[in-house]
């Protein structure tokens, strides 16, 4: 008997209709689903009215346990679909594990695309998308979490990462002490009622800081810019340019801030020099 394929399908963050018409399929016509809270995953299916009495676990807790059965089911001939609370599974979810102990085995995976939080936060925050890094959540210990704040901070690349409502502000504030005022985009439940994004520079946000610290977040973050130095003369030329189209003060500190990556407080303090 072949044996049964393993699909990873992603489940919508938020908004219930931003699941694909292929994930639909696929949860109908398998035999099993493993899921990371078999709660939150019967709730969906019952919205779509798809069965469910072929439902199992798979999180963090029971994973190792759990994937031996699993593959056994699989050699059995058993297509079975792999889903995490939100999003696609194995991006800080379960399912990792399970895909490299199913490819020793030789069982075919099949990756849905479909929702995530990481593209529709970078895509949204204007900053570059040419390169990026993903970083999950930060590690909680000590000397792992510094390790990778040092990354953050030599890196070029755009930086993203995911944040719990509870440590966003202890986050927030350790970013900007690690990496300086940079740009920083930060996507509060994306998809959902409530989706907020909030762009600036990290001191400013910190030192004014009113972010709801409920819901899931993202954090898109700008990279180094340390093989950049900023032009004064034509920093200065632009100014004068602006000064000449009679905007105020805050909207031509506004336009330099975007346009040359300096805070608005930097920006605000040239133009007004400049005047006078």
């Amino acid at each position: 008997m072949p044996y049964g394929n393993l699909y990873l399908v992603p489940v919508p963050i938020g908004n219930l209709k931003d699941i694909t018409l292929r994930a639909l399929e696929v949860l109908k016509k398998v035999e099993i689903i493993a899921a990371e809270d078999t709660r939150t995953t019967h709730l969906l299916l019952s919205h779509y009215q798809i069965k469910s009495s072929r439902l199992i676990s798979l999180h963090k807790y029971n994973e190792k346990k759990r994937i031996p059965e699993i593959l056994e089911l699989l050699k059995q001939g058993n297509d079975i679909a792999i889903v995490s609370d939100a999003g696609s599974p194995g991006i800080s979810d379960p399912a990792s594990l399970l895909v490299q102990s199913a490819i020793n085995e030789q069982i075919n995976i099949i990756p849905l695309p479909g929702a995530n939080a990481i593209i529709p936060a970078l895509t949204a925050s204007g900053l570059n998308t040419d390169n990026f890094l993903f970083l999950g959540f930060l590690p909680l210990i000590t000397k792992r979490r510094k390790e990778k704040l040092n990354l953050i901070k030599n890196s070029e690349f755009t930086i993203v990462l995911y944040e719990a409502p509870h440590r966003i502000k202890k986050t927030l504030t350790e970013l900007s002490e690690f990496i300086g005022n940079r740009r920083i985009c930060i996507a509060r439940e994306i998809t959902k009622l409530y989706e907020e994004f909030i762009r600036g520079y990290l001191q400013d946000i910190v030192a004014n800081f009113n972010i709801k610290e409920k819901g899931e977040f993202v954090l898109v973050i700008e990279g180094k810019k340390s093989h950049l130095k900023l032009d004064m003369t034509e920093i200065n030329q632009y100014i004068e340019e602006l000064l000449g189209q009679n905007l105020s003060s805050k909207i031509i500190a506004k336009k330099v801030s975007d346009r040359f990556g300096i805070s608005s407080n930097s920006a605000y303090s040239m133009v007004l020099k400049l005047k006078g």
